[in-house]
């Protein structure tokens, strides 16, 4: 029973990578403006390194633990990458304990 229940929440992560994968897809090419009227401003913004910047946006999260042990909350950062002319180039997305 318990081999079932590790497969199936597997099988859930993986496929919800997969649809994170295709949105987060679904913005390249697209312009900063267009990604800003659709998910609001961002966290903060950097620098790409280059002429570019860099959107942060982050969304917290709490993992409860088990049994009321071993509780925390966590960030889940998106990292939307624009060139020169505002068009979103690349994407990035981490899970990290360190808030915006």
């Amino acid at each position: 029973m318990n081999k079932l229940v590790l497969i199936l929440l597997f099988l859930t992560l993986l496929c919800s990578c997969t649809s994170t994968k295709k949105v987060m897809d679904s913005w390249l090419g697209s312009t900063k403006q267009r990604l800003i009227m659709s998910w609001g401003p961002p966290a903060r913004t950097a620098s790409d390194g280059g002429t570019g910047e860099i959107l942060v946006y982050a969304n917290q999260g709490y993992y409860p633990g088990i049994n009321g042990s071993g509780a925390f909350t966590y960030w889940d950062y998106k990292y939307m990458y624009a060139d020169s002319e505002g068009k979103i180039y690349y994407w990035m997305t981490r899970r990290e304990r360190v808030p915006p």
